[in-house]
C-alpha cells in the first residue's frame, strides 16, 4: 500500500515552504540493482530502469512514472524463475485552488494505467517477494483511480496538514488460478504539523490511517485486510552546509479476515505491530556537490496468536546503511548515486506457510540522472 495521501500532505506542506517557478519541466531516468541472499541458499535479482516525466504550471502539476523490471529467483531446492516486463503507468494530477481561503486547498487525482504484467502463471507467483528484500514486488495491477483533497494551514512557526484519499481498485486477472480478481477499494486519512523555531531545529508529528474494503473473486468475498494506524515523529537540525535529522514511526494493523475459509486456516489473522526509525546526515560540499548518509532499523513483533495454532508469525528485523552522492552539471542536469546495503533477520513462521527462522543480506545500487527544462 502507497501512502499516497501522506505524500500529497507533504507535497503541499514543501509547496508552502519552497518557491516553485511558473512553469517547469523535469526528466528522471536511471538504472537500478537489486539483490539479497539468505542462508538457506535462496537468492534474488532485479534490475530496473524508472522513466518519471513531471512538469508545473502556475497551479497545476502533472506527474507520470512507468518503467522495466527484470527480475530473477533461485530457491534452495532448485526452482528458478525470471520475469521481465514493463511496469503500470502512473499518472499524478494536482491543482492548488487559488482565492482567499482559510486554508491552501490541493485537489489531486491518482491514476493506476495497467500497461505491466498480469495473469501470472504458477511458477512466476514465487517473484512477489517480501517488499524487505526486493524494491518492486507489483508487477501488475487494475486501472486505479484515487482522487485526493488535502488542505494546509500555515501561521507563525507552525505549518499543519490535513488529507483524504479514496482509492479505486480496478478489476484484474491476478494469476492464471485467481481470475476476475477484485482487490477492495481503500479509504484513508493523513495529518501532518510541522514546527519551525527560531533557531535551526524544526520538527514534525505525523499520522495515517487506512480502512479496506474486502477483496473479491467472481464476486465472492475472499478476505478484508485490517485497519491500518501509522503515528510519528521526526526532528530536523539544518546549517549552512550540512542538515541532520531522525525520524520514528509505529504502525499497528487490526486483524485481517479470510472470509472464504482454507481447510485448517482461521478466520482471523493477526500482525505484529512495527517500529521504524530512521536517521540521516547530508553534506553540501559545494554549490555542485551534496553526500548524503543514512541508517535505518525496523522491528515488526511476533502476532498475538499461539506458536503452533497454524497462524503464528514470527517477528522480523531489519538494518540498513546507506550513502550517496549528488553533482549538478551544466544545463540543468543533476546525476546521484546511492548504494544501500542491509541485513535482515526472519524468525520462525507458520502463516501462510511454515517457514523456519532465516537470515539474510542484500544491496541496493542505483544511478539516476534528471534534466530541467
Amino acid at each position: 500500500m502507497k501512502f499516497l495521501s501522506l505524500l500529497a500532505v507533504v507535497l503541499c506542506v514543501t509547496m508552502l515552504t519552497a518557491p516553485v517557478s511558473a512553469s517547469e519541466i523535469h526528466a528522471n531516468t536511471g538504472f537500478q540493482f537489486d539483490w539479497w541472499d539468505s542462508d538457506d541458499d535462496s537468492n534474488a535479482t532485479q534490475i530496473s530502469i524508472p522513466l518519471t516525466v513531471e512538469g508545473t504550471y502556475q497551479k497545476y502539476s502533472l506527474r507520470l512514472l512507468t518503467g522495466f523490471a527484470s527480475t530473477n529467483i533461485e530457491l534452495d531446492d532448485g526452482t528458478d524463475e525470471s520475469l521481465s516486463s514493463l511496469l503500470d503507468t502512473k499518472l499524478n494530477f494536482s491543482y492548488e485552488v487559488p482565492g482567499n481561503l482559510p486554508a491552501d486547498i490541493l485537489i489531486g487525482l491518482d491514476l493506476n494505467l495497467p500497461t505491466g504484467k498480469t495473469d501470472l502463471s504458477d511458477e512466476e507467483l514465487i517473484l512477489i517477494m517480501d517488499p524487505d528484500l526486493i524494491s518492486i514486488t507489483t508487477f501488475g495491477e487494475g486501472f486505479n483511480i484515487n482522487p485526493t483533497l488535502n488542505a494546509v494551514k500555515k501561521w507563525k512557526d507552525w505549518v499543519a496538514g490535513i488529507g483524504v484519499g479514496y482509492l479505486f481498485r480496478g478489476e484484474y486477472d491476478f494469476s492464471e488460478n485467481t481470475e476476475n480478481y477484485d482487490p477492495g477499494d481503500i479509504i484513508n486519512v493523513s495529518a501532518e504539523a510541522r514546527y519551525y523555531s527560531q533557531s535551526a531545529w524544526d520538527a514534525r508529528v505525523f499520522g495515517f490511517f487506512a480502512h479496506y474494503f474486502k477483496d473479491e473473486q467472481d464476486g465472492t468475498e475472499i478476505a478484508q485486510e485490517g485497519d491500518r494506524f501509522l503515528i510519528g515523529f521526526g526532528v530536523n537540525y539544518d546549517q549552512a552546509e550540512w542538515v541532520a535529522g531522525a525520524t520514528v514511526r509505529a504502525v499497528f494493523r487490526d486483524k485481517t479476515s479470510k472470509l472464504r475459509e482454507v481447510s485448517g486456516v482461521p478466520s482471523d489473522i493477526s500482525e505484529g505491530n512495527e517500529w521504524v526509525g530512521d536517521l540521516y546526515y547530508i553534506r553540501e560540499l559545494n554549490s555542485l556537490t551534496t553526500l548524503k548518509t543514512t541508517f535505518q532499523g525496523r522491528y515488526i513483533g511476533e502476532n498475538d496468536e499461539d506458536s503452533g495454532s497454524g497462524q503464528f508469525i514470527g517477528s522480523r528485523n531489519k538494518f540498513t546503511l546507506g550513502v550517496g552522492a549528488t553533482r549538478k552539471f551544466e544545463n540543468q542536469i543533476t546525476g546521484e548515486a546511492n548504494i544501500k546495503g542491509f541485513i535482515k533477520n526472519d524468525e520462525e513462521t507458520e502463516f501462510p506457510e511454515e517457514i523456519d527462522s532465516t537470515s539474510y543480506k542484500g544491496l541496493i545500487a542505483m544511478i539516476s540522472v534528471s534534466k530541467s527544462f
